[in-house]
């Protein structure tokens, strides 16, 4: 049996469009000294508010040590703080400060353009069918990365 031409194989599309979109992301994130992973932090925190360095690591899809590496940049520049949990005293949160909410506002309107791009050959219906279908895609393959009922 022959091989499938890569345009048939779902992953290797993702993972195109994956590195295309990174590097324009990573390129609007350069001016304001974010990573990927710092910026991801700084929006679930802003959505969802405080929240265990794991659990950061569960919904930005990344491993426990690179959410550890992101949290600290964060931490030395006051865009997050660290507390113990309320009621959970070994456990330790992690909030975004005002400067952090601010600059995850920055953030959104950095990438953009991005965005308008990737989406550019889609109308409007269009632009929120990809929106819908990445979700339950997203929803299927890590349901940490968008929480239900938040």
């Amino acid at each position: 049996m022959p091989l499938r031409e890569p345009r048939e194989h779902i992953g290797y599309l993702i993972w195109q469009l994956s590195q295309a979109y990174a590097i324009r992301i990573e390129q609007a994130m350069r001016p304001l000294r974010l990573t990927q992973a710092q910026f991801s932090t700084l929006m679930q925190l802003s959505t969802y508010g405080a929240m265990s360095s794991a659990e950061l690591a569960r919904r930005c899809g990344v491993t426990p040590q690179s959410m550890g590496t992101a949290v600290q940049g964060l931490t030395e520049r006051g865009l997050v703080e660290r507390r113990a949990h309320p009621t959970h005293g070994r456990i330790i949160e992690i909030s975004v400060t005002p400067q952090g909410e601010e600059l995850a506002v920055r953030a959104e309107r950095a990438i953009a353009p991005a965005e308008e791009e990737a989406l550019a050959s889609f109308g409007a219906q269009e632009q929120a069918r990809v929106r819908a279908d990445l979700q339950r895609m997203l929803a299927t393959l890590n349901p940490h990365a968008l929480p239900q009922g938040d």
